[in-house]
C-alpha cells in the first residue's frame, strides 16, 4: 500500500512540475513572435510581357468544309487573317504556323485521318500563295479526334468538319 501512495504522489507532483513547465516556461517562448527576414522580392515582368505578347497574337482562325471534301472558296475575310499572320511570323521568326485539319465521325478512321491532313495541306497551299514559306507551316491531321460540337446533327458534324489555324511560339 505504501508503494502505492508513493506513487501517486509522486505522479501529483510531476503533473504538478510538467504544467509549470508548460505553461510558465515553454508556451511563452513558442509565442514570443519571431522576425521574420525581408527579402527583397524582384519583379519580373516575363508573365506580364508574355500575356502581352499572346493578346497582340492574330486571332485563331477556323476554315469550314463540306462533307467528304477538301476544296474551300477563298473569302475576303482569311486574306485579312493571313495578313495578320504573315506579318506576325515575320517579327517573331521563332514562331510557326499551326494547320490543324479536322473531320466528321462518319468514316473510318484511317480515311478521316487522310481527309483532315488533304485539307490542312490545301490550307497550307493557300498560305504559301499569299507568301507564307512553306519553313513556317505546321500542318498535321487530327482526323475526329477533335470535335467542335456534338455528333448528333447535322450543324454539329458541320463544324467539326473543319481547319483550325493558329500560331505557335517556340
Amino acid at each position: 500500500m505504501r508503494i502505492l501512495i508513493t506513487g501517486t504522489i509522486v505522479f501529483v507532483i510531476w503533473c504538478f512540475f510538467s504544467s509549470w513547465l508548460y505553461n510558465d516556461i515553454l508556451l511563452p517562448v513558442m509565442r514570443k513572435p519571431v522576425p521574420a527576414l525581408a527579402t527583397p522580392v524582384s519583379q519580373t515582368n516575363e508573365a506580364d510581357s508574355l500575356m502581352k505578347l499572346k493578346a497582340m497574337m492574330p486571332k485563331n482562325l477556323s476554315i469550314y468544309f463540306e462533307f467528304n471534301d477538301s476544296k474551300f472558296k477563298p473569302d475576303p475575310q482569311y486574306d485579312n487573317s493571313i495578313a495578320a499572320f504573315k506579318a506576325w511570323l515575320d517579327k517573331y521568326p521563332g514562331s510557326m504556323l499551326s494547320v490543324e485539319g479536322y473531320t466528321d465521325l462518319v468514316g473510318t478512321t484511317e480515311f478521316n485521318q487522310a481527309l483532315g491532313l488533304k485539307r490542312a495541306y490545301v490550307v497550307g497551299k493557300y498560305f504559301e500563295g499569299h507568301g507564307i514559306t512553306t519553313d513556317k507551316i505546321m500542318a498535321k491531321s487530327k482526323g475526329e479526334d477533335t470535335h467542335a460540337a456534338d455528333y448528333i446533327t447535322a450543324d454539329g458534324r458541320a463544324k467539326s468538319r473543319r481547319t483550325d489555324i493558329s500560331i505557335k511560339m517556340q
